[in-house]
């Protein structure tokens, strides 16, 4: 019973950080009040919207100064797609010249289309367009802060995006994941019909999630705890080498606050339908922390080989999970993997 006495413990404290497949917080005050920009931003672009074009622009720029990012040289916008109730919001930001082709970014959870600036940064400097889409319940889409019902939700946003988005035919797309945003392309592909051929886009994964580390202790701890923690603080120890990323997380008013513990439920959900997903032809890059002790890295890698088993895996030594939010040399090395992946998407078939 001694190991038993051990884990309960250790459960109950995994539960308190469950929701934790991307950073998030300490304190969520300053991510519980938005700014003007942010409030317009949430509310436009809806059936009925009267946001004003001049407003909407003003929201756009006052975004990339609260992100860090200069004015893209080919302009910006916003826009939503999907059914009524579910109209997901985009942040477009446009080259200089001919867009080369378009970057998506699916961001994790608690995050949201704009919570990276430097694959945005890296996007525009290629001469990409930049295309991130917030999650249901995350950033400027409707739903319960940090909430989705089900994880086909997730999958379904990411298919009105690549199907019926602001994305041209003509030129290539990357479509990149970061943890839950990984999972949300991984569900998009995984329910198309059965021998659908492959998609065109190429993809890329950043630390997915399939399951996160010590799961079935902080199954345990998540039921032992739920009653008396229907929200959690979030956790910022182990996400990046960058110091200042816990600053700038805690006073981003897109960003979800204190998640709700029963997110959980629905990741078991998920995690426990892949067993039945017939493999893809999809042949994604998958890349994954060395140090990252958010996800489970062996087993997804084992769940996601057998759902993609042309994927590839590799891993950036001493990284932590937060690819997208990293600092140094691990940043660099993500950035670097970036820029293959979007010349790979340009060179010719065979080259």
């Amino acid at each position: 019973m001694a190991p038993f006495r051990r884990g309960l413990p250790r459960g109950i404290l995994f539960a308190a950080l469950v929701l934790v497949s991307v950073p998030a917080p300490v304190s969520s005050a300053a991510a519980q009040a938005p700014a003007d920009w942010a409030l317009t931003l949430s509310g436009a672009r809806f059936p009925g919207d009267e946001t004003s074009p001049e407003a909407l622009a003003s929201a756009l720029a006052a975004a990339d100064a609260h992100y860090g990012l200069p004015p893209a040289p080919g302009g910006a916008a916003f826009e939503r797609l999907g059914p009524e109730g579910l109209e997901c919001a985009v942040h477009l930001r446009f080259p200089a010249g001919e867009s080369r082709g378009t970057l998506v970014f699916v961001h994790g959870y608690q995050e949201h289309g704009l919570s990276a600036p430097a694959i945005i940064r890296a996007a525009l400097d290629s001469g990409w367009t930049y295309a991130g889409l917030d999650l249901p319940g995350h950033g400027a889409s409707p739903g319960e802060r940090g909430w989705v019902d089900d994880f086909s939700a997730y999958g379904a946003a990411v298919g009105a995006l690549l199907d019926g988005g602001p994305i041209r035919s003509d030129r290539p797309v990357l479509v990149v994941g970061f943890s839950t945003g990984a999972a949300a392309i991984a569900e998009f592909l995984s329910t198309l019909p059965p021998g659908a051929p492959a998609r065109t886009e190429r993809f890329l994964f950043l630390s997915p999630l399939v399951r996160i580390v010590a799961w079935w202790p902080s199954r345990l701890g998540l039921f032992l705890a739920e009653w008396a923690m229907p929200r959690l603080p979030g956790r910022t120890v182990g996400m990046t080498h960058d110091k200042a990323w816990k600053r700038i997380a805690a006073r981003d008013p897109l960003r979800v606050g204190d998640p709700p513990s029963a997110w959980m439920h629905k990741l078991v959900r998920w995690e426990a339908s892949l067993a039945d997903r017939v493999p893809r032809p999809e042949a994604p890059r998958v890349v994954w922390g060395g140090a990252d002790t958010v996800v489970n890295a062996a087993y997804g890698r084992r769940s996601l080989s057998r759902l993609f088993p042309a994927s590839t895996h590799g891993e950036i030594r001493g990284a932590y999970h937060g690819l997208p939010f990293e600092g140094g040399k691990y940043l660099e090395a993500v950035l670097e993997i970036l820029r293959e992946e979007l010349a790979s998407c340009e060179a010719p078939a065979g080259a």
